[in-house]
């Protein structure tokens, strides 16, 4: 790594880091000399002379894009030199670099190129991830804001890298998403997020001085679209590493080989997670105002202060399957329900998933311990195995049902026999590495009167409906996830 010889080209006398480009250039394509053609023959009496000619390497796939924006800037050095540089180009070999180091890694080949939002093609398939990096405050028109919100929707991903840990760069790139992305918030990853396990465990980071980051934690925010983080926003710069592993002076950085370790794994990510985002954009719908389709049983999913829809078609994958496999009517659809509904008592059955923390109002913990104790029946699946979720549902889950506790249902329970006989279940590859003790059906209950009435999945479940991979989901196999999913369903109406 050129981190010494790096600095000594680094910055232009005279120049102030935050009034120019800080990073070194990017390295010349890589070219070969090939031999072996001749001229055609001459009209003179003369013997064609062998040539060689020089040719480009054939271009690797396109992963990233790395956008063009702002404005030209320039300025004439106490010795003449004139310096030039683009608001969105301060680290110019940070993609470059990046790609270099991921397809060593991950054993891939991609490049990156530069793209503008006007000629943009706007299509993930041709270039999944589009990258914003820059120190300067940002704005997207409305056109180039409903471009974005359709790329990402489809399946694409954006990266944005607040170069020197500009506070004015990451708050006006988090009010844009705030436009284009309403209903869905940037918030700080967990610690359990894929993007600090994949490939590289990334626990702690070192930070530039400036940072104030005595912790050491890697803070990255993310937004989520289904089961998948993609949009993400680097407040503490990762693109001056990339570049060429400075440390600015009066940055705010993830420095070094941990700041290549987390570009990698987005990389991974991006690569791994590319088509769940294409699945999803798919997302299946079933109409419910076709009376044809309903039944006594509604699946009404649980609307939570938290992010609550993580797998949007899981639901319609599972209840196919309990139609197509059972004599039960079931109503095709989902209704989505706050526990403040006045039309709560009305649905037999709740489902409750999400990823990260929530928390449940006075009121919701009234309605829900009611709802329970008149017959209801909760389940509750911590999508993708998510940890902030358990710790979230079995906190609200204690305050609504005090004198009760979860506990695992013992192999002999009926929703383990009621319609499938599950004695065996095959989990993810994360569960089977991290919960090696693991092999059987594990679900947790509360009984409420003679029955149970709340069954609880720690391991992801949703994902399995939905029958696409989720890459490093802590849950159950996709074939297994269905059937306990039938089971449950058949024993809430059964019982």
């Amino acid at each position: 790594m050129k981190t010494l010889v790096a600095l000594l080209f680094l910055m232009p006398a005279g120049l102030a880091q935050d009034d120019g480009p800080c990073g070194l250039p990017p390295e010349g394509k890589p070219q070969r000399i090939k031999g072996g053609e001749s001229f055609p023959p001459l009209p003179l009496p003369a013997t064609p002379l062998r040539r060689t000619e020089r040719k480009r390497e054939p271009a690797p796939p396109t992963l990233v894009g790395k956008l063009t924006w702002g404005e030209y800037h320039s300025t004439v050095q106490s010795d003449g030199r004139k310096v030039g540089w683009y608001d969105w180009n301060t680290d110019p070999a940070d993609m470059q670099r990046l790609m270099k180091f991921a397809n060593a890694k991950l054993n891939v080949k991609y490049r990156h190129i530069n793209v503008d939002a006007k000629s943009f093609s706007w299509d993930p398939t041709e270039i999944p991830v589009l990258y914003v990096q820059g120190r300067k405050a940002l704005r997207f028109d409305d056109a180039t804001r409903k471009k974005i919100r359709e790329y990402v929707t489809r399946g694409g991903y954006v990266w944005a890298d607040a170069c020197h840990g500009s506070d004015a760069f990451a708050n006006a790139f988090r009010e844009e998403m705030k436009l284009i992305f309403p209903d869905r918030p940037l918030q700080v990853l967990p610690p359990d997020h894929p993007v600090f396990r994949s490939p590289h465990l990334v626990a702690k980071v070192k930070y530039s001085p400036k940072s104030d980051r005595p912790d050491g934690y890697p803070v990255l925010e993310g937004l989520y679209v289904g089961c998948r983080t993609a949009v993400f926003l680097f407040p503490y710069d990762l693109s001056c590493a990339w570049d060429s592993f400075h440390v600015p002076d009066d940055g705010k950085c993830i420095v070094g080989d941990d700041a290549m370790k987390l570009g990698i794994n987005l990389a991974a990510y991006s690569i791994s997670y590319f088509n769940l985002g294409r699945f999803l954009a798919q997302r299946r719908s079933i109409d419910t105002n076709d009376d044809s389709l309903r039944g006594d049983f509604v699946f009404a999913q649980v609307k939570t202060s938290g992010y609550w829809d993580p797998d949007p078609s899981a639901f319609a994958s599972l209840l196919k399957t309990v139609l197509a496999t059972t004599n039960t009517k079931v109503t095709f659809g989902r209704k989505e329900v706050p526990l403040t509904d006045p039309k709560l008592q009305d649905y037999p059955f709740l489902y409750l998933t999400g990823h990260g923390d929530f928390t449940f109002s006075d009121e919701e913990i009234g309605n829900l311990r009611r709802f329970l104790a008149n017959g209801g029946f909760l389940l509750a699946d911590a999508c993708c195995g998510n940890l902030q979720f358990d710790q979230a549902f079995r906190r609200e889950i204690k305050r609504a049902l005090p004198d009760s506790a979860l506990a695992v249902l013992p192999a002999e329970h009926p929703v383990f026999t009621t319609f499938h006989k599950i004695s065996t279940v095959t989990y993810t590859p994360q569960v089977k590495v991290s919960f090696q003790e693991v092999n059987g059906p594990y679900l947790e209950g509360i009984v409420n009167g003679d029955e149970t009435r709340v069954i609880y999945s720690r391991f992801d479940l949703g994902c399995g409906w939905e029958g696409e991979d989720h890459p490093w989901a802590y849950g159950v196999a996709a074939p297994d996830a269905v059937r306990l999913g039938v089971n449950v369903i058949m024993y809430a109406i059964t019982h």
